[in-house]
């Protein structure tokens, strides 16, 4: 449970790289919602593509995605300090203390800004019919281990909605990510909570 835990976490931080851009000076971010929910799809140059579902509302998180061993959930209440690991295929739960620093590291807006060396707009495009501005942004090495542990930079491009102030599409060497199908708005409540009928497991 806690490798399939590290693994969603992992997954997610990959998908932060490409979110970043900084909430610097210019701030792209600003007006962005903060009710909403999307999928997150990165498509990978080597391997699979990965599909990450998030659910969000204020202090209210839950991401869902594909594992070996079937669907992980993840919701991280910040109005309870509480956070539910469920994997649907046992129909099963646990529940742990929040980390106020997870809720704040798996923002969208937030998981990887520490990440950016620097980032430059330079430009306007339209991409999946948006309006975007165009960033181009990299990160220190130290921030960024290859597979074998050894830093690695990574450098790339990421538009962002001028109407949502939402990332639409980014690109690295490694890896094109889309955010595919927002849906801005309150998201339903039992998001938030353990399914009706799941066992609660303790370690």
């Amino acid at each position: 449970m806690k490798k399939l835990l590290l693994l969603s976490v992992l997954a997610f931080l990959s998908f932060g790289v490409d979110l970043s851009r900084a909430q610097t000076d210019d701030h792209p971010f600003a007006g962005a919602p903060t009710q909403y929910s999307v999928a997150v799809i990165t498509a990978q140059k080597t391997g699979a593509a990965l599909t990450m579902w998030m659910y969000v509302d204020q202090n209210k998180r839950r991401t869902e995605q594909e594992t070996n061993n079937g669907r992980l959930v993840l919701i991280l209440r910040g109005d309870l300090n509480l956070m539910y690991t469920i994997i649907v295929s046992h129909k099963a739960y646990r529940v742990a203390p929040l980390d106020p620093s997870l809720l704040e590291s798996l923002g969208t807006y937030e998981v990887a800004k520490d990440m950016m060396l620097s980032h430059e707009k330079v430009g306007t495009e339209t991409v999946k019919g948006e309006v975007c501005d165009k960033y181009h942004f990299s990160s220190p090495t130290d921030k960024n281990k290859s597979s074998h542990g050894l830093d690695r930079a990574t450098s790339g491009y990421i538009w962002i909605s001028q109407s949502t102030h939402f990332p639409v599409m980014s690109k690295t060497e490694a890896a094109t990510t889309s955010w595919e199908n927002l849906e801005i708005g309150p998201q339903e409540p039992s998001l938030f909570e353990p399914p009706t009928g799941y066992k609660r497991i303790d370690q």
